[in-house]
């Protein structure tokens, strides 16, 4: 039997880009969910969300978080 775990961490997710020659580096906050089968990282699912998040963002994390947990318990697919 597969043993499932996921965790759930506040995580900013940083991009550099070219910004004409000088490079401009950018920081997003949101929610990282990593699935693990005994003990090794399988999944990995960047949720984002603003500064004030909005009811799309509760409702886009809310469903994260229930397809993460489906997964860890019941083997479903993580989407």
């Amino acid at each position: 039997m597969v043993e499932r775990a996921v965790r759930v961490a506040v995580h900013l997710k940083r991009v550099t880009v070219d910004s004409g020659g000088c490079p401009v580096s950018l920081a997003y906050p949101g929610i990282l969910l990593t699935g693990y089968e005994d003990g090794r990282q399988v999944r990995e699912r960047w949720v984002p969300f603003g500064d004030d998040p909005s009811e799309e963002d509760d409702e886009r994390l809310v469903e994260a978080l229930h397809h993460a947990v489906l997964w860890q318990e019941q083997g479903e697919a993580w989407t």
